[in-house]
């Protein structure tokens, strides 16, 4: 991973960190994404799942091999490009 990627993978723990309190989710999950991008730029979706579901491991999940489904879509916030992410256990 480049100098750049750990330094955002960091980032996206922190921001996890600081805005998730509960322990890590068990069982299969079903995670909703949505990327909101800055710019309408040429930008594969599927480039930013491997950084942000690791980032994630240990603070929302246990282990992102808990993913069973995921929904992805991308849209544009110039003024606040952000991930969104919504997780639901599969019972």
């Amino acid at each position: 991973m480049t100098a750049e990627g750990k330094t955002l993978k960091e980032d996206y723990k922190w921001q996890a960190k600081s805005q998730y309190k509960k322990k890590p989710l068990k069982g299969e999950l079903e995670v909703w994404t949505t990327l909101y991008l800055k710019t309408k730029r040429k930008a594969d979706i599927d480039n930013f799942n491997k950084i942000y579901f690791d980032a994630l491991s240990g603070i929302v999940w246990e282990d992102d091999s808990q993913i069973v489904e995921h929904h992805v879509s991308k849209r544009y916030d110039a003024k606040n490009p952000r991930i969104e992410v919504e997780v639901n256990i599969i019972e």
